[in-house]
């Protein structure tokens, strides 16, 4: 009986030998561990603390409103800090994170849950980047073509006075010249722009705006140059009216980016982006949990 018991016990100090060699190894192993994640800590810290003050409701509320004062200021900053500050950090973190070498599984696991959240940060900071900015260019382009039919309709206002206060026979003569021509190449134009407002394909719309609208834009332009003029106010007609085509070569060339712009802006879902944040905080609450356990041992 005493024999047994003397076994029984030397079969339960090997046990625990066993399980405190264990424990120190993963101490060890867990030590080893943090020391060579310290610097990409460092880097995981700063770059959370930017992504976290994104304010993803703030975002969506905005860009839903359409809020002008978002968009030339907060979101120029925003863009500004996406692209100067985060997207270098989470390139360096992502970079540095994969160096680190990890031979327990027990570390390992929780380990490639540090490099998903980090993955993840970078994807949540380049997609938001690459929305906002389209986004922006979007808003600015719309702006643009706001301003250049603004543009016509003063350029318009100006030649219809100077034709409403045309008298002279010879000036009158060569405006009507103008007006014939500019009446002909208006039907063209209008015409050959239809297809823009139809269910047409984009990449058919930039076609016939490459293809069809500018060179007729250029022979419109060599139309009005050919006319011989010699009155003052007819070549002032003249002169608003090729503005007014240059006008309108701008126009064309800012809708083909418009429909860009917008196209993209509709394939992409931003709450879907905007879910990231979420995503990665998840990651890293986890992550935290358990090397806790990990380190005390549970």
């Amino acid at each position: 009986m005493k024999v047994k018991q003397m076994v029984t016990f030397n079969l339960l100090l090997i046990f625990i030998l066993i399980l405190s060699a264990c424990g120190n190894r993963l101490a060890e192993e867990i030590e080893g561990y943090q020391q060579q994640m310290d610097d990409v800590y460092t880097i995981n810290d700063e770059l959370t603390n930017h992504l976290d003050n994104i304010d993803s409701d703030k975002i969506q509320n905005h860009i839903s409103d359409l809020d002008t004062d978002f968009e030339s200021e907060e979101l120029e900053e925003m863009i500004s800090e996406l692209e100067g500050e985060i997207l270098p950090l989470a390139e360096s973190l992502n970079t540095k994170v994969e160096e680190i070498e990890v031979s327990d599984e027990d570390i390992k696991e929780q380990h490639d849950k540090f490099v998903e959240s980090a993955q993840v940060k970078y994807e949540f900071a380049e997609q938001l980047s690459d929305y906002l900015s389209t986004y922006q260019n979007s808003v600015q382009a719309s702006e643009r073509l706001i301003a250049l039919s603004q543009s016509f309709m003063d350029n318009q206002k100006e030649r219809d006075d100077i034709i409403e206060n045309a008298s002279d026979d010879a000036v009158v003569d060569e405006i009507n010249t103008l007006i014939d021509q500019l009446n002909a190449n208006s039907d063209e134009l209008d015409e050959a722009s239809k297809i823009l407002e139809g269910d047409e394909s984009i990449q058919s719309k930039q076609e016939q705006i490459d293809e069809v609208l500018l060179p007729m834009l250029d022979e419109h332009v060599d139309s009005l140059n050919q006319i011989n003029l010699s009155t003052q106010q007819a070549n002032n007609v003249r002169s608003i009216s090729l503005e007014m085509y240059y006008g309108y070569v701008s126009y064309y060339e800012e809708r083909k980016n418009t429909m860009l712009y917008n196209e993209k802006l509709q394939n992409i879902q931003l709450q879907n982006i905007l879910s990231l944040q979420q995503s990665y905080q998840r990651l890293d609450e986890d992550y935290k949990q358990e090397m806790e356990e990990l380190q005390s041992g549970e």
